[in-house]
């Protein structure tokens, strides 16, 4: 099962966490964000060649995404709005992996999955909050997705119910776990006892 830790903002504590070794580390490039990283933002140089970073966005110009991917250093990226297929097609064509969310409330959210990311990522709808809620949807309506694209779980996920939500996978093209708001002890600063909690208990899974 691989997990991925979201929301990372603070270089200090980004380099703690990666020490880790996450599959995958999201940093969000909305201003309405509280884990906003900032326009000028660079993924520190120094994390374990392995770690996947992931810049996160809703409803961004291909334009601005692509150039910053270049300047800040992630080449996977994260759609949380409104973004056609056509768009991410031009993205993919770029050489980003693309991850689309999907909010999540009740089997009939299913029925928008459409198009061919390299991955969903199933989160729980709150209004119009993107990520970082701390709230997970009803987990027995996953089986309303019948597409053939592996997804992530997103959600209130926690070392608490990991094990839990890494066991869908049996039944589901569950890919990943990931984490934010769970594992922080402010907005954008994860407690590192957590994640390392999380990084023991993954290896389980």
């Amino acid at each position: 099962m691989k997990w991925k830790v979201c929301g990372m903002r603070d270089i200090e504590n980004i380099e703690q966490v990666a020490a880790c070794e996450p599959d995958f580390m999201g940093f969000i490039f909305v201003e309405k964000s509280p884990r906003f990283v900032g326009w000028t933002f660079k993924i520190p140089t120094n994390l374990p060649e392995g770690i996947k970073k992931v810049g996160v966005f809703v409803n961004e110009s291909v334009e601005r995404i692509v150039e910053l991917s270049l300047s800040a250093g992630f080449n996977w990226v994260q759609l949380h709005g409104d973004e056609p297929i056509a768009e991410i097609e031009i993205l993919q064509k770029q050489g980003l992996k693309i991850i689309k969310a999907i909010s999540v409330e009740s089997r009939l959210d299913f029925e928008q999955v459409e198009g061919t990311p390299d991955y969903f990522l199933f989160d729980t709808k709150v209004g119009k909050e993107v990520g970082g809620t701390g709230k997970r949807f009803d987990w027995g309506v996953l089986g309303a997705y019948v597409g053939n694209i592996p997804f992530f779980l997103a959600g209130g996920l926690s070392e608490e119910n990991m094990k839990e939500a890494a066991g869908l996978g049996a039944q589901h093209l569950l890919f990943g776990l990931d984490f934010n708001s769970k594992l922080e002890i402010s907005p954008g600063v994860k407690d590192l006892e957590l994640v390392k909690k999380v990084t023991k208990n993954i290896k389980l899974c």
